[in-house]
């Protein structure tokens, strides 16, 4: 089974190489991406399935509550194959939908699509010219070679496993509060909003953040591989303090990088919290509510409550992975300084290829120019 769909997409599938690859994000993405699709399609598919799983899950849970309102004996009689057929999917089927989710996302897209980067990346690098690799540090080419594979994998993770699963939650929570009581709704789209603008301050800052912080822990890798690769140079020359002053330098923007990044998590963190708070308290103090006032029932309470609580601990989990689709794609756009730059050393147009019939080395007329310079060459 892991065989098969590990096998789904080859890595290092033929691809017409450009010498100009795509300079903005999302057309490189997509370039990459070409041999995915059709996984990409049902990996997205079993995502919002297994969206929709969880939320009617949370729904039965409601019906439940008033089901067992009545008689045991009667409740049996009258639901008791619905509660051995609900029990077998929840066995079988909800796992079985599970399972395929997960072996598409991490058996066929993850170890695939990071290797066909990570190839076809190093195949481009590698047609740039001498002087291209002298411009340029040996530490940082690699380093955004070997960065930029799982940081792309890592963006498509969090599309599947967070940003699709997550939408298709909250759509359907929205569906199902709305089917128990359209009023419950309002607490929600409330929470919604600010959760919206909180998403929209994060994004923005992290983005450019991540991608200041990652080329900074570059240029700390290629200074730091620089004096590696020169030590006889530094050892004789006695360069050893001013090695160390040059890299202290980039450690330190490194790590004043990183806590600005920092603080916005932590900025991030605190007014999640709160809006939590405010989505718990608004969502099932109104289904409270409404209970007192004969307007609702106790499955509904049950299902609210229980919608709620699932919400507030997907809502940090949501936010981290937001956040970790836009710091990736701040490390795959760094990376992108590199791995998109175009082949400037090319054939001339309709170049032929090299006919090599065999090789041979031969040394013409070695005394030409010390004869002309008056020498005596030979023998005395």
């Amino acid at each position: 089974m892991f065989h098969y769909f590990e096998n789904l997409v080859d890595p290092y599938v033929s691809y017409p190489e450009e010498d100009r690859p795509p300079t903005e994000l999302w057309p490189f993405l997509k370039a990459y991406s070409e041999p995915f699709r059709r996984v990409f399609f049902w990996t997205a598919v079993l995502s919002v399935v297994v969206a929709a799983t969880e939320i009617g899950l949370i729904y039965y849970m409601g019906r439940i509550v008033d089901l067992l309102g009545g008689e045991p004996a009667q409740v049996w009689d009258t639901y008791g194959t619905e509660f051995i057929v609900l029990a077998l999917f929840i066995l079988l089927i909800r796992p079985a939908l599970h399972v395929l989710d997960v072996l598409l996302l991490n058996n066929a897209v993850l170890p695939n699509f990071g290797t066909l980067i990570r190839w076809r990346s190093h195949k481009h690098v590698l047609r740039q010219s001498v002087g291209w690799f002298e411009n340029d540090f040996a530490g940082r080419i690699s380093n955004r070679i070997m960065q930029t594979p799982p940081a792309a994998g890592e963006v498509v993770f969090q599309v599947f496993d967070a940003i699709s699963f997550s939408l298709a939650y909250m759509i359907g929570a929205a569906i199902l509060l709305m089917a128990a009581d359209p009023r419950l709704l309002v607490p929600l789209l409330a929470w919604f909003a600010l959760y919206a603008l909180l998403i929209n301050w994060t994004v923005r800052r992290v983005g450019p953040a991540s991608k200041a912080a990652s080329d900074a822990r570059s240029t700390v890798t290629g200074r730091v591989v620089d004096s590696y690769t020169n030590i006889h140079s530094v050892k004789m020359f006695a360069h050893h303090d001013s090695e160390l002053a040059y890299a202290r330098d980039a450690i330190e923007h490194t790590r004043q990088t990183f806590q600005t990044e920092m603080r916005i998590y932590t900025i991030m963190d605190a007014v999640l919290v709160t809006l939590n708070g405010l989505l718990i308290v608004g969502v099932v103090g109104w289904a409270i509510y409404l209970w007192m006032q004969g307007q609702a029932s106790v499955g509904v309470v049950a299902a609210a409550t229980a919608l709620t609580l699932r919400l507030n601990a997907m809502t940090g989990w949501i936010m981290w992975a937001l956040t970790t689709f836009f710091r990736q794609l701040g490390v795959v756009a760094e990376g992108m300084e590199t791995i998109a730059q175009p082949i400037d050393l090319v054939d001339v147009p309709g170049a032929k290829q090299l006919d090599l019939r065999e090789g041979r080395i031969e040394l013409c007329n070695l005394d030409a120019p010390l004869r002309t310079a008056g020498w005596r060459v030979g023998p005395d």
